[in-house]
């Protein structure tokens, strides 16, 4: 991946905003039919979860990227229905990025290369479908609003208006949950470019995470 350090808003971006309008209201339907359907049988837990992030960039403007470790933490929330399925939201922090991101000055002159750090507020929704009692398939959508977005050279460059502020990404993974024990592994693949000059670079994230429901 080359990134400018200086660039214009580009046709994608204006793109990726309707696409995020469209996402919002897609998650906030999902959560108003949910609460419709909580009954009496239904179970509401609550809790809370941190885990480790194996993150990466991946389109056809990046090249030779590596994997940066970052970590997630923050509350659960889960709908368990008696038909062997449940609906999870989280609210997580989220450290994310890349490794070996080659950027360059207006000229087109290559400066080096860093460790783009990238600080994220995740909101995912996810349907969980139960099998074997306590192992669950999990199917869903999350949006990820950015805090922050630096380079680890010249004491840390603030490089957060070269980002989008906000983030796509379909989630598919599979979980554990044994008495108050949570357990998720997922998989969270970008849907839109993250960068406003319409460069064609997408946030991939493995996310390990392991909580403690608090209430069930």
């Amino acid at each position: 991946m080359t990134k400018k350090i200086n660039t214009n808003e580009s046709y994608n971006n204006l793109k990726f905003k309707m696409m995020s309008k469209n996402l919002k209201l897609i998650i906030l339907t999902s959560l108003m039919a949910t609460s419709l359907m909580a009954n009496a049988q239904a179970k509401l837990k609550v809790g809370l979860g941190g885990g480790v992030n194996f993150s990466n960039f991946s389109g056809s403007d990046v090249n030779e990227a590596k994997s940066l470790m970052g970590y997630n933490g923050g509350l659960m929330t889960e709908i368990k229905f008696p038909i062997k399925l449940g609906v999870e939201a989280d609210i997580l922090f989220s450290k994310k990025g890349a490794g070996n991101i080659i950027f360059t000055d207006n000229q087109g002159n290559s400066i080096g290369s860093a460790e783009m750090k990238l600080t994220y507020i995740d909101i995912p929704v996810v349907a969980k479908i139960y099998f074997l009692k306590v192992v669950n398939l999990q199917l869903g959508a999350q949006y990820s609003f950015l805090l922050s977005a630096n380079m680890n050279v010249m004491d840390g460059l603030d490089v957060k208006d070269q980002f989008n502020s906000g983030d796509l990404a379909a989630v598919l993974g599979f979980g554990v949950d044994v008495s108050v024990i949570h357990f998720s592994c997922r998989y969270n693949y970008g849907l839109a470019s993250i960068d406003k000059s319409g460069a064609d670079v997408k946030n991939n994230i493995l996310t390990l995470t392991i909580g403690l429901w608090l209430k069930k």
